[in-house]
Order: structure tokens, then sequence, then C-alpha cells
């Protein structure tokens, strides 16, 4: 398990860490790039996307919710709940992969448009 594997258990929290500053670096681009704010935190750039109907508000607020876990890893590193992680990793993966589609329609749609 998770718990017992302090290794494993750090590789988890550096991959989650950098997946949503991944997603987060590339909605903020698409924030800059379609003029659509000018986001003062890292989650307002998922708000501009729900804003403008690039994403849907159920997801847009759990991509929020993943910045906030994002910040707990950076920030709070020593107060880590275990239990929580391995829920993440069971649960909010899909999340990931989910933007990770999002993006592959918008770099689809603009390369159908050239």
């Amino acid at each position: 398990m998770l718990r017992n594997e302090f290794t494993r258990q750090l590789a988890v929290e550096w991959a989650f860490q950098a997946a949503i500053e991944s997603c987060t670096d590339i909605a903020a681009h698409l924030v800059s790039v379609y003029q659509l704010g000018h986001p003062q935190e890292s989650r307002d750039v998922y708000q501009f996307l729900i804003d403008t109907g690039y994403l849907d508000r159920p997801f847009g607020q759990a991509m929020m919710a993943m910045v906030g876990f994002r910040n707990r890893l950076v920030h709070l590193y020593w107060d880590v709940d275990v239990e929580k992680l391995y829920q993440y990793l069971q649960e909010d993966l899909k999340l990931l992969r989910q933007f990770r589609d999002f993006t592959l329609q918008i770099i689809t749609a603009e390369e159908d448009s050239d």
C-alpha cells in the first residue's frame, strides 16, 4: 500500500504536482491566446474557461480543486494525507485524462481550420 512505501508516495505526489502544473500551464496559455481574461491566481484560468464555455462548470471546478491539491503538495507537503492521496490516485486521474482530451480537441480544431 502507498502508506507503507514512502518512495512510491513521493513519486505519486511529484507526478500529481507535475501533471496539475502542466494542465494549468496549458489552460493559462489558452486564456492568453484567446484573450479570455487576466488571471490573478492559478485557478482563475479554469474559471475563465468555464465563463467562456470552453469547459463545463463541474469539470472546471474539479480542475480548480486540483490546483488546491497541487498547492497542498507544494506548500503543505508535511501535511499530505496519504489516504486522500491514494483516493486521488484512484478517482482523479480521469480529470487529468479529460483535460488532455480537451486540449487535443482544441489542437485538432485549430489544425482543421488552417
